[in-house]
């Protein structure tokens, strides 16, 4: 009996001193329970880092010729993320700085938009030719440990800061790409890479946000990014995994045409092989594609290449042809999102480093008007666009200068169609060219074969469906995709 006793008053006396343990970790901020598993949908957005400046200096941008908050334009069309970047202290501007970017954070999250903060780690740009040091660190940079030091200290403090006021990200990146040495006294550093220094610091901004994430019971992913073709970014994952790196979540990539020239396929290719060879998920953290090679202010545009395989007759058709097309290369194979960068950095009267205005204002998703574009860019944020391929049989008529096709969704700028080469379907007598349009549009279009406006088709009149051309009218509930088979010059199908 008594043995019995003395087992249940050691029983309560356990029960006691867990539940005067369980009690004191839920009274202390800062316990260090497991942090909580945040699952992020398929993510698809923009940088919006310009938008405060350009606002400040006048702009206003508009929809179907009403003002709106173009966070509220982005979020109304499908954007469940916003990316904004953040310099340590910049003496240059007083954009991008840690105030700045919580005025950004809080008009992400009134619209309940997901971010990703892009800390620099410098007081300027970085990128694959510019990642300097902050001046505040530079005098130890050269002592590795000091400095990983400083930047896990820096990153903590923002983070703890963001959490204070209910601003915090839900992914941050560590470093912008990061190709070569990243926080160096001057840019002639940079090459070559210094592997282990670069692990150090890599490693410090990761278990920054490791450490954050178990003291506030919180899951802010972690991001490194690269702007590298597809071999690059399979060495860099081989190096940084070789050299120890620490767990992060998500590989970011920057891919635009100009820089990046690689096709969506390859690119689909690549993350669907970073995924099963280091359970990584890639995230496109910028992109973007023309719609004009003209300008709107005299600061030198820095894009004016279209994509391999699109024709060279920029539009806002086109730029969203690429971004959908680059959008199911992530999507299709297991990627984390796109993040179209800067589509508001319209003309205005800011102040960079190179000049002033935009050196961006043919990429973004806006005209000269600063009117949104539809069709257009934009659209790609929506999963409501429908597949259309048009096909014309051209047997008995010379295609020695090719086939083209032309209408209302080819227009640029100004509304002047354009003419887009079709392509050969295989060894037949079929050319095809493929598009995406909205559910209920409508518009003119006709074939050619020739590069000459001379060289149309002559529609007959039992099939002039606008004008004397020919009609494509997408139902409004069609989703997926409708294909369009013509013979050239006849009302027959095939």
């Amino acid at each position: 009996m008594k043995n019995t006793i003395e087992i249940i008053a050691i029983r309560v006396l356990w029960a006691l001193i867990i539940i005067l343990l369980v009690s004191a970790c839920s009274n202390n901020p800062e316990a260090t329970d497991s942090p909580a598993t945040v699952t992020l949908p398929y993510l698809k957005g923009a940088d919006l880092s310009y938008v405060n400046e350009l606002e400040d200096n006048g702009v206003t941008y508009t929809e179907d010729n009403q003002t709106k908050d173009v966070y509220s334009i982005m979020q109304s069309h499908g954007a469940n993320i916003v990316r904004l970047r953040l310099w340590h202290n910049p003496t240059w501007t007083n954009y991008s700085t840690l105030k700045d970017v919580k005025r950004s954070i809080r008009r992400a999250k009134a619209l309940n938009m997901y971010v990703l903060l892009d800390f620099h780690y410098s007081d300027t740009w970085t990128d694959p030719s510019n990642n300097t040091v902050p001046a505040a660190w530079l005098s130890v940079v050269d002592n590795t440990k000091l400095l990983a030091d400083s930047l896990s200290n820096y990153t903590t403090n923002v983070l703890t800061q963001l959490k204070n006021e209910n601003l915090l990200p839900d992914l941050v990146q560590i470093g912008n790409e990061t190709n070569g040495n990243i926080m160096v006294r001057s840019n002639s550093e940079l090459w070559p890479v210094k592997w282990s220094r670069n692990i150090t610091l890599f490693n410090a901004g990761i278990n920054a946000v490791k450490t954050f994430n178990q003291t506030f019971n919180k899951d802010v992913k972690t991001v490194l990014h690269v702007a590298l073709n597809t071999d690059g970014v399979r060495t860099w994952m081989a190096e940084v995994t070789a050299n120890k790196i620490a767990g992060f979540d998500i590989l970011g990539l920057s891919y635009y045409p100009k820089w990046q020239d690689y096709t969506t396929t390859e690119l689909g290719k690549l993350v669907s092989d970073i995924k099963a060879t280091y359970n990584k998920q890639i995230l496109i953290v910028e992109t973007g594609h023309i719609w004009t090679k003209k300008w709107n202010d005299n600061y030198s545009n820095i894009m004016s290449e279209v994509a391999s395989g699109y024709p060279d007759a920029p539009c806002a058709q086109l730029q969203k042809d690429f971004l959908i097309e680059l959008d199911k290369a992530v999507e299709e194979n297991g990627g984390a999102g796109v993040i179209v960068w800067e589509p508001a950095w319209v003309s205005a009267s800011n102040v960079t480093p190179w000049g002033t205005g935009s050196s961006w204002e043919n990429v973004t998703f806006f005209d000269f008007n600063n009117k949104l574009m539809k069709p257009g860019g934009i659209e790609f944020l929506s999963d409501n666009n429908v597949a259309v391929t048009f096909r014309v049989e051209i047997s008995g008529v010379s295609t020695s200068n090719g086939v083209f096709i032309t209408g209302e969704f080819t227009a640029d700028g100004d509304g002047n169609w354009q003419l887009f080469p079709m392509k050969r379907e295989g060894t037949t007598s079929v050319y095809s060219f493929k598009t995406y349009l909205n559910p209920d549009q409508i518009g003119a279009y006709y074939y050619l074969n020739d590069d000459d406006w001379n060289a149309r088709e002559s529609v007959p009149q039992d099939c002039q469906g606008k004008w004397t051309d020919r009609l494509y009218s997408i139902s409004s509930t069609t989703t997926f995709s409708v294909s369009y088979n013509n013979v050239w010059g006849s009302c027959a199908t095939y």
